[in-house]
């Protein structure tokens, strides 16, 4: 293994989140963590100082992790809107469902 190929690896991981991001589906979710543990374990092993030849590798990687980093705001805002728009509605629901009982105009007679 050179000396470049963990950081190669990296960027690779960086380029597969990024996508795994834009294209989100919250069936894929465990992709993601199972991506980041092997991030967390590749960044783990790797020396101090890089050397001068994984410069590029990880300048994709910086790169991809600014674009993923933009992404993931996005889609926490406009989660955040739609669980706004859930609670709205169960506030409604719950408005609905307070309401006076109605009550029968026949009288005992039928």
């Amino acid at each position: 293994m050179s000396e470049t190929e963990p950081y190669e690896r990296l960027a690779e991981l960086a380029e597969r989140e990024l996508a795994l991001v834009t294209a989100f589906e919250p069936t894929r979710l465990g992709e993601l963590v199972a991506l980041q543990q092997t991030r967390t374990t590749l960044v783990a092993a790797l020396p101090e100082t890089p050397p001068a030849g994984a410069r590029a590798a990880l300048l994709r990687a910086h790169e991809c992790q600014l674009r993923t980093t933009a992404a993931l705001q996005v889609l926490c805002e406009q989660l955040g809107h739609e669980l706004g728009a859930v609670d709205l509605g169960r506030r409604a629901a719950r408005g609905y469902g307070a309401a006076a009982p109605v009550r029968s105009v026949l009288d005992r007679t039928g």
